[in-house]
């Protein structure tokens, strides 16, 4: 391989790098959001005064980084497993990237479960499942958009149909060739020679005149009862 494959390849791995780093950080971005979203909702938000909702908004961004930092460290070595498998096979399913990022959620409240210490409150309950449940959606479905659906293809994928153009000496010939075919199945020979020449109806007249007036024995029939004018009166 020389340099130009080299750098091609080495190009098409830092693409693919790049896109599933900002894929992983823009679904950790939403998934944080969404769980303080749980936390503090829109409607809790909208019902504080007009004054505070700076503030309010804020202190929302602060705590989704901070909830996205915590998620992000969690997920990575499951988002890693996910993306390998993602870009080896080619799977851009949207299904399938909303199904592993429910999974990793579910794995993330399991966990968080077991750590739980006895007497202490639990996360058990039903909005809490709702919750990661809608953390690991979003994050799969924005991990998706941004580096998901463009799984497995190559660098310059979209410049591989322009880069070699069909020549275009090539096309005449075939169309001759495509059009001597025709030529010879819909126009078969006509054999001229079995074809026999018609005379004009004029010419066929004269010819049959001429065949009756030459006839020897219709000349002699009809001159023997026809006489000279001086025999007819001799007789008489």
């Amino acid at each position: 391989m020389g340099r130009w494959g080299t750098g091609i390849v080495v190009r098409r791995f830092l693409s693919t790098l790049a896109r599933v780093l900002f894929g992983f950080v823009l679904a950790s971005l939403a998934a944080g959001l969404v769980t303080v979203l749980f936390v503090t909702t829109p409607v809790e938000v909208l019902n504080e005064p007009f004054e505070r909702l700076p503030k309010t908004a804020s202190e929302t961004f602060d705590l989704a980084l901070l909830a996205a930092t915590h998620l992000g460290i969690f997920a990575s070595v499951f988002v890693i497993i996910v993306a390998l498998l993602s870009e080896v096979f080619s799977v851009r399913s949207l299904t399938f990237y909303l199904f592993a990022g429910v999974a990793i959620a579910m794995l993330g409240f399991t966990a968080q479960y077991q750590s739980e210490v006895t007497g202490q409150p639990t996360i058990l309950n039903n909005y809490a499942i709702k919750a990661f449940l809608t953390i690991g959606f979003f994050g799969g479905f924005f991990y998706w958009l941004a580096a998901g659906q463009f799984a497995g293809r190559p660098y310059g994928w979209g410049r591989a149909v322009t880069a070699e153009p069909l020549p275009v000496e090539a096309v005449p010939p075939a169309r001759e060739a495509e059009n001597d075919a025709e030529v010879v199945i819909t126009r078969p020979p006509v054999a001229i020679e079995q074809a026999r020449p018609r005379k004009p109806l004029l010419q066929r007249l004269k010819f049959s005149r001429r065949s009756v007036t030459q006839d020897p024995a219709a000349d002699s029939a009809t001159r023997e009862p026809s006489g000279t004018p001086e025999d007819t009166s001799r007789n008489s």
